[in-house]
């Protein structure tokens, strides 16, 4: 059976589904500044806001006797968790929603495929080199970016790792305010994916391509800010 993670404090990100803050118009699929909920309202006005990244989620998981375990992120299309990978950590953000059912891969090195097998063993050797980046802590979220995950805008490096909680936005590059105008200002003259916002242990995210799906960020990648990130 998948195993479940040792449940760990509410305010860190379990990998699970992070919901938009503003309501979506159901003519244009675009948001409209209504936020879902008094919940999301809080979250906007209040929360702590980190860079969203355009990668593929992960996991860092530490074991008692110090061995240190990689993940990928998988979505099982509503398919039962299997056996070799494991549920997500207890969290406030839940593992499955409509047709998608998150759960953790193990990365190792013994998989089939050259290109396979050299990503998997980057992947690897990358977790090793700052294992001490991952210590104190019984799992870390972090971010697979690179050419071989979504090609993550400003990153050349075929795999690199980047750490999910060191991606806080500085108070100088957050918005003129805390708004939906003051959230697609911003977004519309600046190449940022977006925000992800952390208020009492849930994530939200907000997104410049739901503002205007010719945002910089999709249409200027050159110019996108990449994230903070190990290689």
């Amino acid at each position: 059976m998948a195993e479940t993670l040792e449940k760990e404090a509410a305010s860190k990100f379990n990998g699970g589904k992070m919901a938009h803050i503003f309501q979506f118009d159901k003519d244009t699929h675009l948001y409209t500044p209504k936020t879902i909920s008094e919940e999301a309202n809080n979250a906007l006005k209040d929360g702590v806001l980190y860079f969203k990244i355009d990668g593929s989620n992960g996991m860092i998981m530490h074991q008692d006797d110090g061995q240190l375990l990689a993940f990928q992120r998988l979505d099982t299309r509503g398919k039962p968790v299997p056996n070799h990978c494991v549920r997500l950590p207890a969290g406030s953000n839940v593992d499955s929603y409509e047709k998608h059912s998150y759960c953790y891969e193990p990365i190792i090195a013994d998989v089939e495929g050259k290109k396979a097998k050299k990503r998997n063993k980057t992947m690897l050797d990358l977790v090793e080199k700052y294992k001490e980046r991952f210590s104190g802590q019984n799992y870390t979220s972090v971010e697979w970016v690179g050419t071989k995950f979504n090609k993550t805008p400003g990153v050349t490096h075929d795999v690199a790792l980047a750490i999910h909680s060191e991606q806080m936005v500085p108070e100088a590059d957050e918005p003129t305010s805390r708004t939906y105008e003051g959230f697609q200002s911003l977004l519309l003259k600046t190449a940022i994916e977006g925000f992800i916002i952390e208020h009492q242990g849930v994530y939200w995210k907000i997104r410049g391509d739901c503002f205007d799906r010719e945002c910089p960020f999709v249409v200027d990648k050159a110019a996108v800010r990449p994230p903070i990130f190990l290689a």
